[in-house]
């Protein structure tokens, strides 16, 4: 499987998003020809790897902070203010997949809404990683729906599903077999795939940030299948 990585430090604004999503249809509609003119069943899919756009990502380590020192109206205030940016990237780009999008972003941001009307219990690393490894899976999310709305058709995934991580928040561990087991499960090689960089999940549905290492495997581990 061929990989394409979009690194947080690409998608500092809005109109950087867009160009690096118009690239990723040219990308995606490449796989596709290449696909449907092979006369093998051994075509070659394409893996978008998202990271948190730093578009996003600096406002939700501030939302993490505010969060963390006890500030919760001014956490919200800081979360509603990346909803609209993120709303505007879908106002920008969809159309005929608008109502999906928004739906699967709003099942997104319901788990941040939910953790900051809760009280700071536990380390900040540990929040930090539940708030910002989420925005990963919001910009995935919208160029999986880019790519379907320009007829592009692919496959989502949460890659918290399939990468186990260990509870070292900050900086997590990838439990290797049992990651690799879910991903040979889960993914059809041949497909375009769109998932998230950097991310897992413990085994308690915990969102974990991996270290670089942890990163690199998955990498390694995708190019493989």
């Amino acid at each position: 499987m061929q990989l394409q990585w979009i690194p947080a430090q690409q998608v500092q604004s809005k109109e950087a998003f867009l160009i690096l999503a118009a690239a990723c249809k040219q990308n995606a509609s490449g796989t596709t020809a290449a696909s449907n003119s092979a006369t093998t069943d051994n075509t070659s899919g394409t893996c978008f790897l998202v990271e948190t756009p730093a578009l996003i990502e600096s406002a939700l380590s501030e939302v993490s902070s505010a969060f963390f020192d006890g500030n919760k109206d001014i956490a919200l205030q800081l979360f509603e203010a990346v909803k609209k940016n993120v709303f505007a990237l879908v106002d920008g780009m969809l159309v005929d997949q608008k109502t999906a999008c928004i739906s699967r972003l709003g099942d997104l941001f319901t788990e941040i809404e939910w953790l900051l009307h809760d009280k700071p219990v536990r380390a900040f690393l540990y929040y930090k990683d539940q708030i910002v490894c989420t925005g990963a899976v919001l910009a995935s999310a919208l160029l999986h729906h880019f790519l379907l709305e320009a007829g592009i058709d692919n496959e989502f995934l949460d890659v918290r599903d399939c990468i186990v991580a260990s509870d070292e928040f900050g900086g997590a561990s990838v439990i290797e077999d049992m990651s690799l087991k879910r991903l040979q499960q889960t993914i059809n090689a041949g497909s375009i795939i769109v998932t998230q960089a950097g991310i897992g999940a413990t085994d308690q549905n915990e969102n974990a940030m991996l270290t670089e290492a942890g990163s690199i495997w998955l990498q390694r581990a995708l190019t493989g299948l």
